[in-house]
């Protein structure tokens, strides 16, 4: 398989079949469902109202829609009251939301890290009281950052720490591993825009070869998140489908039964790689927005045909 296998130019009567067997979809927020983190926008940045209509749509066809991101719990239990999502993932797997409601039911996913919930401490605290990160920062100025997610006031997390940086991942990875941590790094795609206060010598509005990663807890990643709400559930494999745009979000493909894989994300050296070697991965007709709308209302169409 090669990267051009695109969505809907591989719509056999076999393929429509299994979209239209899909009851939950696990996706990706920030470039994959948001243009420029904004439910309103096309993938051209102007105005659009299709995203929230292909929700509603997929709402009445009874499809449930989990967000899952590297963003924190409070972004992302407001995203989901917002988008009226039946659940999330936070903090590139970190922290599952089962059920999003007024109380809703959490739980902390640590993977291979050792973590006590009786000490008080958020796994967050624990790696930021290894040294860590002050050595990462101390060790690269300029070109590395905390990233508080698009710079809009949610500062807080609990599971990861999040950066900004134009540091090789293999760099820093070397860093975790001489200081004998239970982490590691996480690459989550390309920044396409800077918002806010940055230290990182870039062009805010374009900046090229700058990563967002996640230091994480060892074995922690979007697809074992997934994996792991799938059997919380007790949901069929065979009725998921996940969507993303960067190689963090391929780790998710290996848990469902399909994969979309957004257009734009093409662009990052580990992408291409990454969906030739999953063979449930599809690439978007479109980018961003656009093209998870368009494959979103295949899946819709595809259910409809085979319900009559």
């Amino acid at each position: 398989m090669s990267a051009s296998r695109v969505l809907n130019e591989n719509l056999t009567d076999e393929f429509k079949k299994k979209l239209a067997n899909i009851r939950y979809i696990f996706t990706d927020l920030d470039g994959t469902m948001l243009t420029h983190g904004r439910a309103t926008l096309a993938s051209d940045g102007t105005p659009s109202h299709k995203l929230i209509e292909t929700l509603c749509e997929l709402k009445k066809e009874g499809v449930e829609v989990i967000g899952c991101s590297g963003r924190n719990r409070s972004m992302l239990f407001e995203n989901a009251r917002m988008l009226n999502l039946d659940g999330w993932i936070a903090e590139m797997g970190g922290i599952l939301c089962m059920d999003n409601t007024s109380l809703p039911e959490w739980h902390y996913f640590t993977a291979e890290m050792p973590f006590n919930s009786d000490e008080y401490q958020t796994p967050h605290d624990e790696i930021c009281a290894s040294g860590l990160l002050d050595e990462i920062i101390n060790a690269f100025p300029g070109e590395v950052e905390t990233y508080h997610d698009n710079g809009i006031g949610f500062e807080y997390r609990e599971v990861t720490i999040a950066l900004r940086s134009c540091v090789p991942a293999d760099t820093l990875q070397k860093m975790i591993d001489d200081k004998g941590l239970a982490l590691e790094v996480s690459d989550n795609g390309y920044v396409r825009k800077i918002s806010g206060e940055t230290c990182l010598s870039c062009d805010r509005d374009n900046p090229q070869g700058v990563h967002t990663y996640h230091i994480m807890p060892k074995g922690l990643d979007k697809g074992i998140a997934v994996e792991r709400f799938i059997q919380m559930k007790g949901w069929d494999k065979a009725q998921t489908l996940s969507a993303g745009d960067s190689p963090a979000d391929i780790e998710m493909g290996k848990f469902t039964e399909l994969f979309l894989f957004m257009k734009n994300g093409l662009d990052h050296p580990d992408a291409i790689e990454g969906v030739n070697n999953l063979e449930t991965a599809y690439v978007s007709n479109y980018p961003s927005t656009d093209g998870w709308v368009d494959a979103m209302n295949t899946l819709i169409a595809c259910k409809r045909e085979f319900a009559n």
